[in-house]
């Protein structure tokens, strides 16, 4: 009896004793935990403030890994403390320089990255960062998606590219009904050697004619050519540019040849080898909607179904087509076979293939597919064997991107953006930043 009314007492004591334990592990969790982000903030700080300079900043920060919640206030605060240790001080409401900073990851573990925005320009510094919260110095290059404003305008925008006419730089801005051309003084044949805003003068108008009326949903691109400048394609509308000196001429007609999808002559990779003949490939648009039909010419001897967008992708085995389609689905052509690629149900309706230093040198610019009321966001993809692989965290983009074309020498692509309220049309250079 002694016993019996011993022990229970016990092990009561010894619940209550592991109860105040875990209670005060609990507490001190948090402390712990915030001292594991001490040496990542503290240079994630060090890097933003060599992009900004000192001043007010306003200061955001979003959660898009595994971190638990109620770890970003913590770390907001770390690098905000380390920030005014540069002179940089967050909470300036009415500031010209945003600081978006977004907690993310990919498969070398967390990333980083903090966007400094002033003005028309964007400027981008990430740091890999472990789970645990010490800073990872080891895995491959990470990459980041930068963007480089050209131009803002009313206007809707199809497209738009860089061609070299004469001595100078001209870029050829595709609208529904005309075709505006840009020159600017200084010389420079790559968006990215554009200045920030752009710099371009508007230069030359040309009315596109068409007697057929346009669908709802607008596509249109421009694409070199081999005997003349280039081509502009549109529902139901063809027009080549060819320049004399200096000046360009456009001309315009109604047709209803099939798009380059592939090949030398369109907006791809270079050295592509096109369909089995090695001639390049060309899709037949439904001009009547905004996606193309699935028929090729000369094609791959196989049924394809409808889809918004396909491009040349280099291939361990040559050279593959990979295409989005209709409903959702991201399929490569690859030595005459049909393959499904795993990884691209959050892809939109855009992708560009960019060459680049980073990882395989070969990657895919992707839009969101979320919708453009919360806005969009850009991200960059490797297709690796059957599986398209985030390598990049998500660019947030405010508004919805409309349309993403490789531009002619394929490191880069214009991502044409719609902003409402005011209503606006911008077009950027995107592309892929190793780190």
């Amino acid at each position: 009896m002694q016993n019996a009314r011993y022990n229970p007492p016990q092990r009561i004591m010894v619940k209550m004793c592991w109860a105040v334990v875990v209670a005060a592990l609990a507490c001190l969790t948090p402390a712990a935990r915030a001292a594991t982000w001490e040496q990542p903030a503290a240079e994630l700080a060090k890097q933003i403030a060599a992009l900004s300079g000192p001043g007010a900043v306003k200061l955001t920060i979003r959660n898009e890994s595994v971190l638990a919640a109620v770890e970003v206030p913590a770390i907001q605060r770390l690098i905000e403390r380390d920030l005014r240790g540069f002179g940089v001080v967050a909470g300036g409401k009415d500031s010209a320089t945003l600081i978006r900073v977004t907690l993310s990851e990919n498969l070398q573990g967390g990333l980083w990255v903090a966007e400094v925005v002033e003005g028309t320009e964007t400027r981008v510094t990430m740091l890999r960062v472990n789970l645990g919260g010490a800073t990872s110095a080891s895995g491959p290059p990470n990459l980041v998606v930068q963007r480089a404003l050209m131009i803002t305008q009313s206007d809707p925008v199809l497209d738009a590219q860089i061609f070299t006419v004469g001595t100078l730089a001209r870029l050829v801005v595709l609208e529904p009904e005309q075709i505006v051309t840009y020159v600017r003084s200084s010389a420079g044949l790559a968006f990215a050697s554009a200045p920030a805003g752009g710099g371009w003068v508007e230069d030359q108008h040309f009315a596109i004619a068409h007697t057929r009326p346009y669908p709802r949903d607008m596509r249109g691109e421009l694409v070199p050519a081999q005997d003349h400048l280039f081509d502009a394609y549109l529902p139901g509308v063809q027009c080549a540019g060819t320049n004399t000196g200096a000046q360009i001429a456009v001309t315009c007609a109604d047709s209803d040849d099939p798009w380059p999808v592939s090949g030398p002559i369109g907006n791809q990779v270079a050295g592509s080898v096109g369909g089995p003949s090695g001639v390049p490939q060309r899709a037949f648009y439904n001009a009547m909607r905004d996606f193309f039909t699935g028929v090729l010419a000369p094609g791959y001897g196989m049924d394809l179904p409808p889809f918004y967008q396909a491009s040349d992708t280099p291939r361990p085995t040559g050279t593959g087509l990979l295409l989005n389609t209709v409903d959702g689905r991201l399929l490569l052509i690859e030595n005459n076979t049909l393959k499904p690629i795993a990884g691209a149900s959050d892809w939109g309706s855009d992708f560009a293939i960019l060459r680049s230093e980073c990882g395989s040198g070969v990657q895919v610019l992707v839009s969101g597919s979320g919708a453009a009321a919360v806005g969009d966001s850009l991200r960059v993809y490797e297709v690796v064997g059957r599986e398209a692989v985030a390598v990049s965290p998500p660019l947030p983009v405010e508004g919805a991107v409309t349309a993403i074309h490789a531009n002619n020498n394929g490191t880069g692509a214009t991502v044409i953006v719609r902003r409402d309220a005011p209503l606006r049309y911008e077009v950027w250079n995107g592309s892929a930043l190793c780190h």
